[in-house]
């Protein structure tokens, strides 16, 4: 069996069914085989980097890790997707093929040393010096990215190698790392009783909850504590819809990208706060000011990576474990002795109280301007007109911000999609690919800016070329508008390397295979949207948008310095 055959046989005994990649030179041996090979399909793909996007947002909807690969020369564009899969805890297999080891000293052509590339980035780099080992190293990169803090591996293959044709009589998977988390691990009894013996007399209090409840699909148990302790749930931008965001308790986004006035004022009024699957990064924690890295407030903190327990807030209290398997023990110890729960009535009305004065101050600010396109009209109508199972795939800027504050996931689970640990322009088109190809069926919306899309424009093709059912909203500003709204918040009124010149997008994507539609001021958003959703394949909607600068998005300190300038189109 020739060596590119036991790779997918492989990859097809851990329940792999798609890869993104595109060829080169030293992947040729590999698709000879592949093309006698049904089982696994090959998206092929328009540049390396979306390749990685694409296998990150499959793995993020599918629940099993996502595979890619690329040719030696593409290699080390596939950084930018391994670093957000790395910090976004996301398991990913990077496949690249390169020159013979034997040569890396005599200049060959396209030859790089992947390993150094790579390794910084990923749970491990593992190089295939033999076609034998290859059953042995894709155990062991399964295992690894599946496992404890989930992560990228890297896997190199020599052109060489794929040339071998051997017996191998060890083509299994372990059948427990085929998805993730691989297998999970409670945090130790005696240490989730003390935590819960701090909690006492704390009935206001607030489950802060990151991305780790979607890895950890930690729904049911979230829900179960916020009802049982009575306490809010909040969100980071990443773990949008850990709960459902129409539920009494729900806070919805808080932090700087997506949190608002609302949310963050629960926070800063709690008396505890369970960070649950969280890094406590910037983003979620608005510099860490929501809450204040000396804050009183009562911190609590699960996780499964070692180095997030503690890292930011040193006097929390952390439980080392699996965040399912943690909370599940956690619930049945309340169960057990319910004189640990210290639950406080008047929290909840509250939360009900300040949402609702939220929801007329929100009124009164629409009622203030009559754009018919500010983003808040149009997150309005996606929620209005959009199907209701439908996968949301932002970018960062406007495409995220505003329908993370504002956009309401009605069912616990990860229907909202965003690359916030890294934060790279251009995600969103590639990665709304991979959503589809895990979604089984569902319509993903990509919401994306002409900053974004002029980073990964090819993708249209590949996108049409699938007959993906993908609708992708373009907020069309004509700039780097997060850019030139930092730039205002701190005071400049002139922008340097923000602008671009006039394009028409709806022709460039008519000319990729798109059917297109553009919202323009004074048009009615719910029509158009309406056509354009009853529509399968791919669609296209340009939307004529104003830059961060003139409508300042729903960020903590810009909507101050908005109404300090008077500007009434802002939240």
């Amino acid at each position: 069996m020739k060596a590119g055959r036991i790779l997918l046989e492989m990859l097809r005994q851990y329940g792999v069914k798609t890869v993104f990649g595109l060829p080169g030179e030293t992947t040729l041996d590999l698709y000879r085989e592949w093309k006698t090979f049904p089982h696994i399909e090959h998206v092929l793909v328009r540049d390396e980097r979306n390749s990685v996007f694409m296998a990150e947002a499959y793995a993020k909807v599918s629940g099993a890790p996502g595979v890619c690969e690329g040719p030696s020369v593409g290699a080390p564009h596939m950084l930018p997707g391994v670093i957000e899969a790395r910090d976004s805890c996301i398991p990913i297999i990077v496949i690249t093929s390169d020159i013979p080891l034997y040569y890396g000293e005599r200049n060959m052509l396209t030859g790089s040393d992947h390993k150094a590339i790579f390794a910084p980035f990923v749970k491990e780099s593992l190089e295939v010096r033999r076609a034998q080992d290859i059953p042995f190293l894709v155990r062991r990169a399964f295992r690894l990215a599946t496992t404890g803090r989930p992560g990228p591996v890297h896997m190199r293959f020599p052109m060489n190698i794929f040339q071998e044709d051997l017996e191998v009589s060890d083509l299994y998977a372990q059948e427990a790392f085929a998805t993730y988390p691989g297998q999970r691990f409670q945090a130790a009894d005696e240490d989730i009783r003390q935590a819960l013996k701090e909690l006492r007399g704390k009935g206001r209090g607030v489950l802060f909850c990151g991305q780790g409840v979607h890895l950890s699909k930690a729904y049911e148990e979230v829900q179960a504590l916020a009802e049982l302790l009575g306490y809010g749930v909040g969100t980071t931008i990443g773990g949008k819809g850990g709960i459902a965001e129409t539920h009494p308790l729900s806070l919805g986004c808080i932090g700087a990208r997506g949190g608002t006035s609302f949310s963050n004022a629960v926070v800063a009024e709690a008396e505890a706060l369970l960070f649950l699957g969280c890094s406590t990064d910037s983003a979620g924690t608005d510099g860490w000011k929501k809450p204040l890295w000396n804050t009183e407030q009562l911190l609590l903190q699960i996780d499964a990576s070692e180095g997030e327990l503690g890292n930011n807030y040193p006097q929390a209290v952390t439980l080392f474990g699996d965040l399912k398997a943690t909370l599940q023990r956690m619930l049945e110890i309340l169960r057990e002795e319910p004189l640990q729960i210290c639950k406080d009535e008047s929290w909840a009305e509250n939360i009900r109280q300040k949402r609702e004065e939220y929801g007329v101050l929100c009124a009164g600010r629409r009622g203030a301007f009559s754009s018919t396109i500010h983003p808040v009209t149009i997150v309005q109508a996606l929620q209005e007109t959009a199907p209701k199972d439908a996968l949301y795939v932002a970018d960062p800027g406007i495409s995220a911000v505003y329908p993370a504050a504002f956009l309401k996931i009605a069912e616990a689970g990860r229907s909202f999609i965003s690359n916030f640990s890294q934060g790279a322009l251009g995600y969103a088109t590639a990665a709304s690919l991979g959503a589809w190809k895990a979604g089984g069926g569902r319509k993903v919306i990509n919401l994306t800016g002409d900053g974004s899309l002029g980073f990964c424009t090819g993708e249209l093709e590949t996108i049409a070329r699938n007959r993906a059912d993908i609708t992708v909203i373009l907020f069309h500003n004509r700039c780097f508008g997060w850019i030139r709204g930092t730039d205002a918040y701190e005071g400049e009124e002139t922008f340097f390397a923000t602008d671009f010149s006039e394009t028409d997008y709806c022709t460039v994507a008519r000319g990729f295979g798109f059917t297109a539609f553009s919202i323009n001021e004074g048009e009615n958003p719910w029509e158009i949207l309406q056509k354009a959703f009853a529509l399968s394949g791919p669609v296209f909607v340009e939307i004529e948008s104003l830059p961060e600068d003139q409508c300042f998005p729903p960020v903590p300190g810009w909507t101050d310095v908005a109404r300090e300038k008077g500007m009434e189109n802002c939240y």
